[in-house]
């Protein structure tokens, strides 16, 4: 059921919160009546610097500062903040660096002043350590040089303090006195060891508390398991792999407590995104939808109120047979069937089966309206550059579609790399949830310096019934209830047209689901993509 090779070369080297493969953070929304798009490259080694790229609308503006702020410490706790210069020659774009200081979920505050009046946004980012660095061995033999140099420096001076120093000037060095100079030089040499051991066992001691607070990424057991004839996935949190990160204080994104994609590996030509039950802490069970059979890459996304910290958690997994389910476990669950990788059509005879499209390119969606990923087909995208992904969906008579949130977003993303390296879940927002934003903002309204949290139990407990409140909700009341957490940005959508900021991390082939809703039915559009 695990394909041991693959999870090694494809997960355990990449950082894993929210997303795989994918550090930068692209975050794009309101500080006031400013429109702004915040792209953060996170340091992976912590202390370490964050380089912050920011592209502000209009020309009115005076000042952009910025300083991050910690969970833990609060805005109380913040150090004071920055300012960040414009570019030159590049209207309304900024960069600077911001200092991660501790390892832990961090926002990064941008806070804006001009014509318009001060406002601030913040930008959620995991501040932690993902790396190891080595000293360059020739600057380690320089180092040896200039330590050896130094000890033989202080000896002599041992040496010297309590012989020659004390001789009269002009005077011959004694029998006695030569005695002196090498006893000193062998305190010297002693008091100089000592240190060396001193030095060596302190900074041993921060190498190992260092590598201990490398981020260490959540580990799923899964397994597929029939019940009352129903295919059912079980995933179960790895407790090893939780140290002292408490999964009590898991909390909805979007209303759900994990979003869970499979996608079939290699082909690519099947994907589901699932919103598993939670039975107890560690333990999550979703039915599975109408798959083909094959071995499947599996992300699931959850997070932690502490930070607001997201955290994805990564598998393979086999489905031995096609499954035949006829139950739907949440009526927020979907799959797409389309064409696999470097094929124009698909073998499959799902009726739901969706062809995959390319940029520029219209395609047909299942309720038989159109999708257009709006990109110049001739321009190749480039890694490490910020870009607008949009999309527009067109009704069956050629009308502009009209589309209706799903969980509380206008439209929510998939990007997988194809060899699985990477994978993110976009909003219009970015990179990044915004019920991060509002844990952080919440935490900035305490005037403590440390937060209050409940206890693990309670705080469950009251997670469960807003789960219950949540899914008992009409759909118009429960869009209401979700649709204010989102960010202002993200709302504000034009007719049948959606809109992705994300940044490409690697160069290679990626494959994108987009998914949206339009009369109540969620539709699913599928779209490759080179970049170079």
């Amino acid at each position: 059921m695990k394909n041991l090779i693959t999870i090694s070369l494809i997960f355990v080297s990449f950082f894993t919160s929210a997303h795989v493969g994918s550090p930068g953070v692209v975050f794009e929304g309101q500080a006031g009546k400013y429109a702004l798009q915040v792209y953060v490259q996170p340091p992976d080694v912590i202390p370490g610097t964050a380089r912050v790229t920011i592209y502000a609308d209009g020309n009115d503006i005076d000042h952009i500062r910025i300083k991050p702020v910690y969970f833990w410490f609060g805005d109380e706790g913040s150090p004071v903040s920055e300012e960040i210069l414009p570019v030159a020659g590049q209207s309304g774009k900024y960069e600077g660096i911001v200092w991660f200081m501790m390892p832990m979920a961090v926002n990064v505050e941008v806070e804006v002043i001009g014509k318009r009046g001060t406002a601030k946004m913040l930008v959620p980012v995991a501040a932690v350590s993902t790396a190891k660095r080595s000293m360059p061995a020739g600057l380690g033999w320089i180092l040896a040089a200039l330590g050896i140099f130094l000890v033989g420096v202080l000896t002599t001076i041992f040496g010297a303090s309590v012989s020659d120093s004390l001789q009269p000037v002009g005077e011959k060095a004694t029998p006695k006195t030569i005695r002196k100079r090498v006893t000193g030089s062998l305190v010297g040499a002693s008091f100089c060891g000592l240190l060396l051991f001193i030095g060596n066992n302190w900074w041993g001691g921060l190498t190992k508390e260092y590598l201990n607070d490398i981020y260490k990424p959540y580990r799923a057991i899964t397994k597929v398991v029939n019940e009352d004839g129903q295919d059912v996935l079980k995933l179960t949190i790895d407790s090893n792999s939780v140290y002292n990160r408490k999964l009590s204080y898991v909390i909805p994104d979007h209303g759900k407590l994990m979003h869970l994609f499979l996608v079939r590996q290699s082909t690519m030509d099947a994907f589901a995104h699932l919103h598993p039950l939670r039975k107890d802490t560690l333990n999550f069970e979703a039915l599975l939808p109408n798959l083909p059979a094959g071995k499947y890459l599996l992300y699931a996304d959850i997070m932690r109120y502490i930070g607001g910290f997201q955290y994805t958690l990564t598998d393979t997994i086999e489905i031995k047979n096609a499954v035949k389910n006829s139950k739907i476990q949440d009526p927020d669950d979907t799959y797409a069937i389309t064409n696999a990788l470097n094929e124009k059509k698909s073998n499959s005879l799902d009726e739901t089966i969706t062809i995959c499209g390319t940029p520029g390119v219209k395609t047909k969606l299942q309720d038989g309206s159109s999708i257009v990923w709006e990109a110049d087909p001739k321009k190749t995208m480039m890694a490490g550059q910020v870009y607008d992904l949009n999309f527009s969906v067109v009704s069956p008579d050629g009308k502009e579609a009209v589309l209706q949130p799903y969980l509380g977003m206008m439209g929510h993303a998939a990007v997988v790399k194809t060899d699985g390296s990477v994978y993110i879940h976009l909003h219009p927002t970015g990179t990044v949830s915004s019920t991060s934003v509002d844990v952080m903002q919440k935490r900035i309204q305490e005037t403590s310096i440390e937060p209050f949290i409940a206890s693990p139990m309670i705080f469950k407990d009251s997670i469960d019934k807003v789960l219950t409140k949540i899914q008992t909700m009409p759909e118009a009341q429960r869009n209401q209830f979700l649709m204010p957490n989102m960010n202002h940005n993200a709302k504000e959508h034009h007719g049948g047209t959606v809109k992705f900021p994300y940044v490409f991390p690697t160069a290679g082939s990626y494959r994108i689901w987009l998914q949206i809703k339009r009369n109540g039915k969620i539709l699913t559009g599928v779209f490759d993509v080179g970049v170079i």
